[in-house]
């Protein structure tokens, strides 16, 4: 499916605000409000659009998140395919996702304490051990989502941080609320409504609640950028210099293709993502990159995610 400057201009907005009403949308877009409705079934018929997220920044629920990376050993294609549906089945895992490289597996999951972490990741681990090399376990502090900008080759900069921790405390309606709308971002007022048995309006002023204390940070568009022509890669850099981390950080922000900056307990000294649209550009980009720093990095080393098969920011 060839996109024309609708259809990116569609999926730009949604990637800022994954819950856009269809009417503002229709606004934003030009276009009537069932042509923007058809235009994003065909998206999401073609597999452009997979889905869309609800940022819940679960830090500031007591939660920690691992980030686990995993390495197939002694496997058959069945074998690979049963176990990453079993841990797209698990409940307990958040993300699910394909890689090439040095790892084929990166998991995300959240936990109140280590010891609950230890138990689920246990019962993981304790079946999936014979075909996997556990590669690292790292806590994620911080998850920096920067819009992409190169859809329509924008300069606009939006940066929504999952990072502050204040234990806040939410009842049983709002926890359904929130696994409501991480499965689907732009799920309906009234299809919540009936599935926990409370006005439209009374679901509308939780969620404006939630968004008031941040345990909400916004929607995104989970985006098939392969259907783009493009490519994932995380890098993973060494520094010598650690000093220069908030320079750089604004250097790769500045960017049209990065799309996440992760800070870690466990892992690299920087580590960003970004979706570009050939192997070319990405040795470009870092090797301009390289060039501004020069000496300041050590060496980096990257991956290459190629399918997001589960992405849910709050499964607990």
């Amino acid at each position: 499916m060839k996109l024309d400057l609708k259809n990116k201009k569609i999926l730009h907005e949604l990637d800022k605000n994954a819950r856009i009403s269809y009417s503002e949308l229709s606004k934003k877009i030009k276009l009537s409000k069932n042509s923007v409705i058809n235009r994003i079934k065909e998206l999401e018929k073609e597999e452009i659009i997979l889905g869309y997220n609800t940022l819940v920044n679960i830090n500031n629920l007591g939660y920690t998140t691992y980030d686990i990376y995993l390495k197939f050993k002694d496997t058959t294609k069945e074998i690979e395919k049963n176990i990453i549906n079993n841990l797209i089945k698990n409940e307990n895992v958040w993300l699910v996702a394909r890689v090439e490289g040095q790892i084929n597996l990166s998991l995300l999951i959240s936990t109140k304490t280590p010891e609950e972490f230890e138990t689920i990741w246990e019962k993981i681990y304790i079946k999936i051990k014979p075909y996997v090399e556990l590669k690292r376990i790292a806590i994620l502090l911080e998850y920096h989502h920067f819009n992409r900008k190169y859809i329509l080759n924008s300069s606009e900069e939006k940066t929504t941080i999952i990072a502050k921790r204040k234990n806040l405390s939410i009842d049983k309606t709002d926890l359904k609320i929130l696994k409501i709308l991480s499965s689907n971002a732009r799920t309906p007022l009234i299809e919540i409504s009936k599935k926990i048995k409370l006005t439209p309006k009374a679901i509308s002023k939780r969620i404006k609640n939630l968004e008031k204390q941040k345990i909400i940070l916004g929607y995104k568009l989970n985006l098939n950028f392969t259907k783009l022509g493009y490519s994932y890669y995380k890098v993973m850099i060494k520094l010598n210099d650690l000093t220069i981390k908030p320079i750089l950080y604004d250097y790769i922000k500045s960017g049209k293709n990065v799309i996440y900056f992760d800070k870690f307990i466990g892992g690299e000294d920087f580590e960003f993502d970004l979706e570009i649209d050939s192997f070319n550009s990405f040795l470009n980009f870092m090797d301009n990159l390289k060039e501004k720093f020069g000496k300041k990095i050590s060496n980096y080393s990257y991956l290459n995610p190629t399918k997001i098969y589960k992405s849910n920011y709050f499964s607990n």
